[in-house]
């Protein structure tokens, strides 16, 4: 019997045009297309967005298949929407208007070699005093996902010295969702890694050093400037957010609302210094006909027809 993912992989074929037969990947990969291009929407992946994908922490070009050539990933996902962000297509959300986006951001959560959080997508303010980090979901949630830590986060020194605000609060929280079976927990853990990181940041010079050398470096070195460092580094506001997909299968949809739930959860208990400093509570949580609706009208014709055959008409959240 198929799974629910792989249920609604099969609806979500049913929205794509041009004979998916011909492109995917292979028969034992069935979800996957054989070029990525066929997974982007507004013409071919640039040299820059590319360079950040292939350093970014979750190799989605590098696997076989890769990542980013399946049909429901969510890096493309977020990707397709959001490569249009720039001086003439802006976006506003709380008020702030954003012109510029960077892909699978790094941000240092322990110290030594532990795996960095990865952003998904992060938006720098028109005026460079936002930056705006992103976690985005497509069908993850509707697999079950665990959400343990690893040990190195039960202990004290593993934690920036130099980070006033408690990040360690946050994780006394992971036992909420930890054994919450049937549910995606993984989800959460990423929340709280993220946040970890974005405080590190704004916090840590130990961690805003590993940042600044982590992007000078190698191939980083041709797309992120020193300007750019700067700004990320110098920004006065740090915002994080979870966009996600609601598919209109009516399984899937229920999956939805339990994962938004169980987020609500994890924002209503976050730390009050959290939850001041890094979130807005009624952008916590959007989902991508709202990120849709906000670039409509500053979108080329063909782009946005593109997303509302690919997505949009497959979306069911609507406000």
């Amino acid at each position: 019997m198929a799974s629910l993912r792989e249920q609604v992989r099969e609806e979500l074929l049913e929205y794509w045009k041009g004979g998916f037969d011909k492109y995917k990947y292979s028969d034992d990969y069935k979800y996957y297309v054989n070029d990525i291009n066929k997974n982007l929407i507004g013409g071919n992946m640039d040299d820059a967005h590319r360079k950040m994908f292939e350093n970014g922490s979750g190799s989605e070009l590098k696997d076989t298949p890769a990542k980013a050539k399946a049909i429901d990933s969510s890096s493309m996902l977020a990707y397709n929407f959001f490569r249009n962000i720039n001086d003439k297509c802006t976006i506003t959300i709380d008020h702030v208007e954003y012109n510029k986006v960077f892909f699978e951001v790094k941000l240092q959560t322990l110290k030594g070699s532990s795996t960095p959080a990865n952003l998904d997508v992060v938006l720098v303010s028109k005026d460079k005093q936002t930056v705006l980090f992103i976690e985005s979901k497509f069908l993850e949630y509707l697999e079950n996902g665990a959400a343990e830590f690893s040990d190195s986060y039960t202990k004290e020194d593993s934690y920036f010295i130099d980070n006033k605000v408690d990040v360690k609060d946050l994780l006394k929280m992971s036992n909420i969702f930890e054994n919450n079976r049937g549910h995606y927990n993984y989800g959460i853990k990423q929340n709280i890694c993220h946040l970890i990181g974005i405080s590190n940041l704004k916090n840590s010079p130990t961690a805003q050093k590993w940042f600044s050398n982590t992007y000078k470096k190698g191939e980083y070195k041709d797309v992120y400037t020193d300007y750019d460092i700067k700004v990320f580094l110098g920004a006065k506001t740090y915002r994080f957010m979870n966009v996600l997909f609601c598919p209109t299968d009516e399984d899937a949809k229920k999956a939805y609302d339990r994962y938004e739930t169980d987020l609500r959860k994890f924002y209503d208990k976050l730390p009050a210094n959290f939850k001041k400093t890094y979130i807005h509570e009624e952008s916590f949580i959007m989902n991508y006909r709202e990120i849709f609706d906000l670039l409509s009208d500053k979108l080329q014709d063909e782009i946005r027809k593109e997303l509302m055959n690919r997505y949009i008409n497959f979306h069911s959240v609507k406000k």
